[in-house]
């Protein structure tokens, strides 16, 4: 003989009450402010459904109540729970569509207005509830397979076939001609396992959701972390550039009070020196002083116009036109002639292009480096130079190379700086004519450097962004 306790606990209903209770429990220990809006539907149901069926089947067992009063107490709160299953599913898959308590009172109020119908319609029908319950699961099913279209999301396919079980049963039932009370207790066992999947699959839909979020977090992490990396790059070389204003500023004080007051202080004596040849009556003397000093005079203007150049480069931005480098060439060999008569024999050039560029910089980048060629290779017999132009990766890069004493490539890093010189025989030179060369270039977003070996000549590149084809 079965013991009382085991032969209770054996029930489906009770079996089935104390799982989905269970469940709604976890549902809302697990439960994010983001998904209580469906979860406390769900999750209520399940504690409704799961207290209330435990309840009624425990007070049939003791003989407390009669099936008969149990029968329609059970329908009422399966219907209470089977309302807010649909209106937990809408506030999930329809956040933004009809409210989910409007959907509780519709199905509440609805349902048995329904039922009323059926059964005056057929008069009496006892199967009126069931068959209304059938139908609204019908329609669940049919509006699930509506979402799954939507939003391919397969679970909703899932739960759209699961629901049609209890319509299916309630078709079995009555071909097999199944009482109202046996189909009551078959009841709990669909809408067990209905709520199994649907808790189930709402948590994993959870799961996801958050893992999706987590990834976008992570992403917006590095994100942000290059961003950091990038601004601190940013900072670093805003820094570089203000050390190497400040450097330049130190260099410039220094060049001022040095290369500018010297030829100011030597205008000074000489002026004086060709008054006393003057006063002397020595025309020749006081001719040559008067050269010296056209000479000192030259070179202070040229430092002047070097310092107005690189402060023109570093605040104006380019004038972008079309530049033909060949034409660019020759006024600029025109010019160079008066001071290196040989210029137009010692240049060689191949074919050059027409660059997208400001004109007037790239002028001033072919003078100096012609210049510096001609001026430091000028005492070469054989001095010959050579000015070539290629296109790479997108660039023009040009380059200058003769074949003059060259220049010593561990002091190369120097060649660039403000107010620098490599050789300071040379009195002609500002130490300004390369850092505005540089400026130049890199204003167009092209590059520049050089390289050389001593007594074997040295040979400048730069590149400017090719001219957009047409």
């Amino acid at each position: 003989m079965t013991h009382p306790a085991l032969s209770f606990f054996s029930d489906t209903r009770i079996l089935s009450a104390i799982l989905i209770g269970m469940l709604g429990m976890t549902f809302l220990a697990h439960a994010s402010s983001r998904s209580w809006p469906y979860v406390k539907w769900l999750a209520g149901a399940a504690l409704v459904f799961g207290v209330s069926q435990g309840a009624l089947v425990s007070m049939d067992a003791l003989g407390w109540v009669s099936a008969s009063v149990v029968g329609p107490i059970g329908s009422v709160m399966g219907l209470a729970t089977m309302a807010a299953v649909m209106a937990g599913l809408q506030a999930c898959f329809s956040p933004g569509g009809m409210p989910p308590m409007r959907v509780f009172i519709g199905l509440l109020v609805g349902a048995p207005l329904l039922v009323v119908a059926m059964s005056t319609l057929l008069h009496g029908w006892n199967f009126a509830g069931p068959a209304t319950i059938a139908l609204i699961f019908s329609a669940a099913s049919v509006w699930l397979v509506s979402l799954w279209l939507r939003d391919g999301w397969g679970g909703q396919l899932v739960l759209a076939v699961l629901f049609l079980a209890y319509p299916l049963l309630f078709l079995v039932a009555m071909l097999a001609g199944l009482s109202l009370l046996q189909l009551r207790q078959l009841t709990p066992l669909p809408v067990s396992i209905a709520f199994v999947f649907v808790m189930t699959l709402i948590m994993q839909r959870e799961s996801k959701i958050v893992v999706r979020e987590l990834r976008e977090r992570v992403k917006a992490e590095i994100a942000l972390q290059q961003l950091t990396d990038s601004l601190e790059e940013i900072v670093r070389s805003r820094t570089r550039q203000l050390e190497e204003i400040i450097q330049g500023l130190r260099s410039f004080a220094g060049m001022v009070s040095h290369d500018l007051r010297g030829p100011l202080r030597n205008t000074a004596g000489l002026a004086d020196l060709a008054l006393d040849e003057y006063r002397a009556g020595h025309a020749e003397g006081t001719e040559q002083a008067l050269q010296r000093i056209r000479r000192e005079a030259q070179r202070a203007s040229s430092m002047v116009n070097d310092l107005l150049t690189l402060a023109k480069v570093d605040e104006e931005a380019p004038s972008p036109e079309a530049v033909d480098m060949q034409a660019l060439l020759r006024d600029c060999l025109q010019s160079l002639s008066v001071q290196f008569p040989q210029a137009s024999d010692v240049v060689q050039a191949s074919p050059l292009p027409v660059v997208q560029a400001d004109a007037g910089l790239m002028r001033h980048v072919l003078m100096n480096l012609l210049g510096n060629a001609l001026k430091f290779g000028g005492e070469r017999r054989d001095l010959r130079i050579a000015l070539e132009a290629r296109e790479d990766g997108g660039f023009w890069r040009f380059s200058v190379a003769d074949n003059g004493p060259g220049f010593d490539p561990a002091k190369s890093h120097e060649l660039f700086k403000p107010f620098s010189r490599l050789d300071e025989r040379q009195a002609g030179g500002t130490g300004l004519g390369l850092t505005v060369v540089k400026r130049a270039v890199e204003r167009h977003g092209g590059s520049v450097g050089a390289s050389s070996e001593p007594g074997r000549g040295a040979a400048f590149w730069w590149t400017v962004p090719a001219a957009p084809q047409g």
